[in-house]
């Protein structure tokens, strides 16, 4: 979310850009401002950074209250009412309550009836959660950490292709900038950021990098990170699993072997999704 200094700053930048009067927010250009204000402050700024937050005459900056200026110019709302991602009614009326500070106490025995209790095994019978079994060993984990969730991908797929008996296919990364191939001379330099980086943390796997190989099965979940065509529910957080897999036609063959190394990526990799309007 913006917060009221941003806001100020980028006005003004695009007031410079349109060779318009400083006096004129956004260089009078329309705008529209998108968002739920309930949802997330401002990032890496006081809380009072808000849009929504009244500004103080003594402590706020002259851009803050430039920006908060700016946000009262808005006076046409449009709310968006009808909710197109949650089905579930009692789910639904929770996450409204939720977003205007609201909670009950039905609500939250919602809550503590979704705890997650591991199965002991000194009491196997006790009324707790079998992550051998469904819906458990399919869950879902959201987690903010990059290692984590690497780490938890990486075990799901070798554990599926165990259990199922799919190939795991390991693909090479190949790295493009600005949608080209990088040169001889790209690949060296980039080649020595990485070997610096390794030497310097030894567990350079646990960084954003990106990987240089990429493990794929038939059966593998997979989800949508960008809005392709919203149309068709091709967007971000969209869910599905791969069918199949298309070799290139120049790779090797690749036999029986569980875990098979290719040389070239994949022709293509087909996706069903869970959901979609195509």
């Amino acid at each position: 979310m913006l917060g009221k200094e941003f806001l100020a700053l980028l006005s003004k930048n695009i007031g410079i850009a349109k060779g318009k009067s400083i006096d004129q927010s956004f260089g009078g250009i329309n705008l529209i401002v998108c968002g739920d204000f309930h949802q997330f402050p401002p990032v890496a700024v006081g809380a009072s950074e808000a849009l929504y937050y009244p500004s103080d005459a003594i402590n706020d900056s002259v851009e803050s209250h430039v920006g908060r200026a700016i946000y009262k110019e808005l006076t046409t709302v449009v709310l968006l009412k009808q909710q197109m991602r949650v089905t579930d009614p009692v789910w639904l009326d929770f996450l409204r309550h939720l977003r205007a500070g609201n909670v009950q106490e039905d609500h939250l025995t919602i809550l503590r009836t979704l705890l997650v209790r591991p199965r002991k095994r000194s009491n196997p019978s006790a009324d707790t959660a079998n992550f051998e079994t469904e819906p458990w060993n399919t869950a879902l984990l959201v987690t903010p950490r990059h290692a984590v969730r690497r780490q938890w991908n990486d075990e799901a797929i070798h554990k599926m292709c165990s259990s199922t008996g799919r190939q795991l296919y390991v693909c090479p990364a190949q790295d493009r900038y600005k949608g080209r191939s990088l040169s001889l001379s790209e690949r060296h330099s980039l080649a020595l950021h990485l070997s610096k980086k390794t030497r310097k943390k030894k567990k350079n796997s646990m960084q954003k990098d990106l990987p240089e190989e990429i493990e794929l099965s038939i059966g593998m979940k997979v989800m949508v990170t960008n809005n392709i065509e919203t149309d068709l529910d091709l967007t971000n957080g969209a869910r599905g699993e791969i069918v199949d897999i298309v070799l290139d036609p120049e790779e090797p063959s690749v036999g029986n072997e569980p875990i098979v190394r290719l040389k070239k990526l994949p022709s293509y990799i087909l996706v069903k999704l869970s959901r979609t309007q195509a």
